[in-house]
Order: C-alpha cells, then structure tokens, then sequence
C-alpha cells in the first residue's frame, strides 16, 4: 500500500455535515447516472462523471475531488492502475464499484490503497454504508501516517543533536550538559530550530575536516 501523501483527516474539502465531494470514474453511462443519483440522495456533492482514464484525471486535477467511485473495467483502461496513478497524485478514499469479484482483483484493489469494494447492481444503503467505512479507515490511515512521519522526524532531530553535541564536546572541549545548552542558545540567536542548528554544527565540522 502505498504511503499517505494527502492532507489531514480534517480535510477542508469536504462538504458539510460529513458528505463528500465525489468523482465518479464508471464507462456505463447509465450506472454512473444511477450512482449520481443515489449520492445526492446521500447528500453528497458529484462533482463529475468520468467515462475513461484520461477523463478522469482531468477531472481529478481540476474538481479535486475527496472521494473516488471506481469502476475496475473502463474500457481499455484499467480502474485499479487509474486509481494507483491518480493516488500518486493526491490520496483520498477510493472505493471500487465493479460487477467482477474475484479473489485476484481485490487483492490488487487492497495493495493499491483501495478503502472498500461494492459489486454491482448497488444498492443505496450499501453505497451509504460503504461510504463511511471507506472514509473512516481513510481517515485513521492518514492520522497514522502523520504520526509515523512525527515519530521518523523526531527520531532524526535527535540524531542530529547528538552528533552536533559530540562536535562541540570535541572542539571546545564542553561536557554534554554545556553543549546541549550551547546549542540551544544558538539555535534561539539565529530564530531557527535546534535540528536545524544542530545540522549546521555538523556541515561545518565536516567542511573544518576537509
């Protein structure tokens, strides 16, 4: 599955009241009316139709959509790498309306970053139901995201600060509780964060070792 590149689960996109702003990628014009149809008796705001992969990536740039309703057989085009590409782009919860189930398919759907798979004919409840649990693990896989990429960060700052503190113990011959301090005070002279002074304790150690 692919990482979670896209804004925050308080995405400013979204309609009132929960509802979505929806793309609709479906090459059977009289389905996609249908789905049209039941969303906005949902409440929800179609904000286009899409017949084919080019279409829909237009469409996708330009109306920017919060979720994705996918049809897996678009012709010569294919759903699930349409949904790949356009989640490279931004990601938002992508569900899969398809006649076609089998184990093979869902799998893909899965490792691609899909949020859940309706099999046609839908009905509207289903498509209500589906709907929320597609945004809600969205959602929770975006919350989890945003840590891990806090959790990494941290991790790297405090590399950094060891190594800068390593530095200025060497050089000014500091204790490790003194060249903590040295680095915070010049981290708030220069109004930039410790990491970021750290960083540049250690490119000038390195351009002194050269």
């Amino acid at each position: 599955m692919p990482p979670l590149t896209s804004s925050p689960p308080s995405d400013p996109a979204r309609t009132r009241n929960g509802t979505r702003r929806v793309l609709i990628v479906e090459d059977n014009s009289f389905i996609a009316l249908g789905l049209r149809g039941d969303l906005e008796q949902l409440g929800h705001e179609v904000v286009g139709m899409a017949a084919g992969a080019e279409e829909a990536r237009q469409l996708f740039r330009e109306r920017a959509p919060n979720l994705l309703l996918m049809d897996v057989r678009l012709g010569a085009d294919d759903g699930i790498e349409l949904t790949r590409q356009l989640y490279a782009e931004r990601a938002c919860p992508v569900v899969i309306v398809s006649a076609f189930s089998d184990a093979e398919l869902v799998a893909r759907a899965t490792e691609v970053g899909v949020f859940g798979y309706l099999v046609k004919p839908v009905a509207p409840d289903s498509l209500r139901v589906q709907i929320a649990v597609a945004v809600r693990r969205f959602d929770e896989a975006q919350r989890l995201e945003q840590e891990n990429r806090g959790l990494l960060t941290r991790l790297e700052s405090r590399k950094l600060i060891e190594k800068a503190k390593g530095v200025l113990m060497k050089r000014l011959n500091l204790d490790e509780e003194t060249a903590h301090r040295r680095l915070q005070l010049e981290s708030q002279k220069r109004r930039i964060n410790i990491a970021e002074c750290a960083k540049r304790v250690i490119e000038s150690e390195k351009m002194l070792g050269q």
